[in-house]
């Protein structure tokens, strides 16, 4: 793999951690942070801290908010010359309210930054492609910009699609992608159907190779991490852990799997290794956690219990 190229948001996270029981339409006791987010920017920033040759390709304002942005990917190692900021824009930002077990209790994106991208702008992006790189969307794109993305592009593709809602703009272009991460609630939009029991996922991963898609990884959350990769349907468990913070976990386990499994590593490897990164995000306060490194996921990886199961075999 020669880099990797990640067009997609860069942000903030505003974060209210409440203390108790939420209660609508008052004022909750809690915690309020301030951190860089994006699922594009998440993805880049830990694969340059898994010395990963990779470039961020988004947009930000130019504002506070953005320059953070530009100073932090740069001293992380991401290659930011695709980013460009613009006057008079505001820097993407997502509001977050978590409840008292920091679960996600609803929230608000303001990414209308990122129209702003287009056919004009990522041209000499995509000039720059080599057929060996790896080109990582996320769906806050336009829709008909990921379909013109997806025709230019000469090298392999990978995409998260984010949420249920934004999984739609995934499915005219599921023929073309190389590495696919739904979660549970964008996976049944897609399919149509529940994936509760083990039958179900097996179904699910089966739907995906037949649109076309060559990897499949597919979020369960407690229930565990199932993949599709030929004619292989897997699916892991771990122990669960109290997370300090569940922004960003999921960005971290698609950029281990990608870093491992474009170096040549079995999916078994690369699924314990992005559940260990998936493990230190959720250990972290950090959207992206500071001490990610090929070393740290190693460690981590030797002090999870993993159990692998053969979807074929129920």
């Amino acid at each position: 793999m020669s880099r990797f190229v990640v067009i997609g948001g860069a942000n903030v996270d505003i974060m209210g951690i409440a203390d108790q029981a939420l209660r609508s339409q008052d004022s909750n006791p809690g915690t309020i942070r301030t951190t860089l987010g994006g699922v594009g920017r998440n993805i880049a920033e830990n694969l340059a801290r898994l010395d990963e040759a990779v470039s961020l390709v988004s947009v930000v304002g130019d504002d506070s908010f953005g320059r953070w942005i530009l100073k932090q990917g740069r001293e992380c190692g991401v290659d930011m010359r695709w980013v460009r900021s613009l006057p008079g824009q505001r820097t993407s930002a997502f509001l977050a309210i978590l409840d008292p077990d920091h679960d996600l209790h609803s929230a608000i994106a303001d990414m209308s930054i990122l129209h702003q991208l287009d056919q004009a702008s990522l041209q000499p992006v995509l000039n720059s492609l080599k057929r060996g790189d790896l080109l990582i969307c996320d769906t806050n794109l336009d829709p008909e910009l990921i379909r013109w993305i997806v025709t230019e592009a000469p090298c392999p593709l990978a995409m998260d699609p984010l949420s249920a809602s934004k999984s739609e703009k995934a499915r005219p272009i599921l023929n073309r992608l190389t590495y696919f991460k739904p979660n549970r609630a964008e996976a049944e939009r897609l399919c149509g159907f529940p994936i509760q029991t083990p039958a179900k996922i097996r179904a699910a991963l089966d739907w995906f190779v037949n649109q076309g898609v060559k990897e499949t990884v597919l979020s369960l959350g407690a229930q565990g991490t199932a993949v599709a990769v030929g004619q292989r349907r897997l699916l892991m468990t771990v122990d669960p852990l109290p997370p300090v913070n569940t922004t960003g976990a999921g960005d971290c386990f698609f950029a281990v799997y990608l870093s491992f499994r474009t170096q040549g590593a079995a999916v078994e490897d690369a699924i314990e290794s992005a559940a260990a990164g998936a493990a230190l995000t959720l250990s972290d306060p950090l959207s992206v956690s500071p001490l990610l490194s090929r070393q740290s996921l190693a460690l981590r990886r030797g002090r999870q219990s993993c159990r692998w199961f053969d979807l074929n075999q129920i």
